[in-house]
């Protein structure tokens, strides 16, 4: 493929279309992507994030990260009325489960309700809103209505969300560390041209 290149590249017809403006401006542009990223490349390799930058922020993180995770059923209905009376059956005390099963038109209604473990941020937010004032083992006391019906909601049980091991997130955190010092520069470098 490369003699290829060379051959045809070579041809007086391809000497000729090389002074054409157009294609001489193809050419220019080719050549300043190739140089735009061989800087790129050795500007990473010669700026490459710190095991300190890459620890601090994996601890930015971790500080941000959902502190709670939530174990919990819901009964999904469509109305407002379908979701009080089953929520009156509850505080009469009907099984949550059993409830669910028979009644709820969301994909989990099989299996009970079981929506497992989820942090807040996964759950839209009247849905994790509800789930967060609850404690362990009690169901919401009035209707919670998503754009997908009205919830009667189970908090089953909470747990502390553990961050994930520095190792497994350090690859991700470099590349993002040294894309924005890259990013850095070039925003630098813009303003000063700028100027």
């Amino acid at each position: 493929e490369l003699t290829k290149i060379y051959l045809v590249s070579s041809l007086p017809r391809a000497v000729e279309l090389r002074a054409n403006p157009r294609t001489k401006a193809q050419l220019e542009l080719q050549e300043r992507a190739i140089l735009f990223n061989a800087f790129a490349n050795d500007f990473l390799e010669k700026n490459a994030a710190t095991d300190q930058e890459i620890f601090d922020v994996y601890e930015e993180q971790v500080a941000i990260a959902p502190p709670i995770e939530f174990k919990a059923r819901h009964i999904l209905v469509e109305t407002q009325s379908e979701a009080m009376a089953l929520i009156e059956s509850l505080q009469g005390g009907a099984d949550f489960i059993a409830l669910a099963k028979e009644h709820s038109t969301g994909p989990s209604g099989p299996s009970g309700g079981d929506l497992g473990w989820f942090t807040a941020q996964s759950m839209v937010k009247p849905f994790s809103d509800a789930v967060a004032l609850l404690e362990d083992g009690a169901f919401t006391p009035s209707p919670v209505q998503t754009q997908f019906g009205w919830h009667v909601i189970l908090r089953e049980d909470s747990r502390e969300s553990a961050p994930p091991p520095l190792e497994s997130v350090r690859d991700v955190i470099k590349q993002r560390v040294e894309q924005q010092k890259f990013q850095d520069f070039i925003s630098d470098l813009t303003s000063k041209a700028q100027e």
